[in-house]
């Protein structure tokens, strides 16, 4: 069981949130219409700046001896690569403003570099999951955008849900985190996108 907890622990890295948010946006909002050579370059984009940069950051900062190891066990070793993952989201913010992709987007991904932010802070005093606020802040990016565009994607919810169970069960079982740190990670996550996701639609209104 220990290796399907790990398989799923690496299929729902933190890293790759935001490139699995990209793709489900650009198939299924009205984004869909984009040139499939646009699609790439976003998609690719998400994974360049949001995976592969901090990732190797990380790789190293493991070389280099500065953290003991690449799961970031010690919640004292965290906060360069919390910063580091934080200044990677607002990177690929800047890069898909100049291809003038919709406000509610980019108030999304201001919302997830912010949830890192509230993470690092909360850091300092207790340990929090990091899968947690990934699938959250995936979730609440979902719904955020079905509520905006009045959407009813509830099987996808469902999957989303799913997925997040797995997680934090995966989690649970590896002795990585304890019940209340991944549930209070995917509440985070969720809060945080899932009320970007409203106050960007309000602004438009305004």
């Amino acid at each position: 069981m220990k290796i399907v907890a790990n398989i799923v622990s690496v299929l729902f890295h933190p890293l790759l949130m935001v490139t699995y948010g990209m793709i489900l946006t650009l198939l299924y909002t009205y984004l869909a219409i984009y040139p499939t050579n646009l699609k790439l370059i976003i998609v690719g984009g998400a994974f360049v700046c949001t995976a592969v940069i901090p990732g190797l950051f990380i790789l190293l900062l493991k070389f280099s001896g500065s953290i003991s190891d690449l799961e970031l066990t010690d919640r004292r070793e965290r906060v360069l690569p919390f910063l580091i993952m934080i200044f990677s989201v607002m990177i690929f913010i800047f890069f898909i403003r100049r291809m003038q992709v919709p406000f509610w987007l980019t108030g999304l991904l201001v919302g997830s570099a912010l949830c890192l932010l509230l993470t690092m802070v909360i850091n300092f005093y207790w340990k929090i999951s990091v899968h947690g606020i990934g699938i959250g802040c995936l979730i609440g990016a979902v719904m955020g955008i079905a509520r905006i565009h009045m959407m009813n994607a509830y099987w996808l919810f469902i999957v989303l849900i799913l997925a997040a169970g797995l997680v934090a069960s995966a989690r649970i079982m590896l002795n990585k985190h304890t019940p209340m740190q991944m549930y209070s990670g995917i509440c985070l996550g969720f809060i945080c996108t899932f009320v970007a996701s409203i106050l960007s639609y309000l602004y438009l209104l305004i």
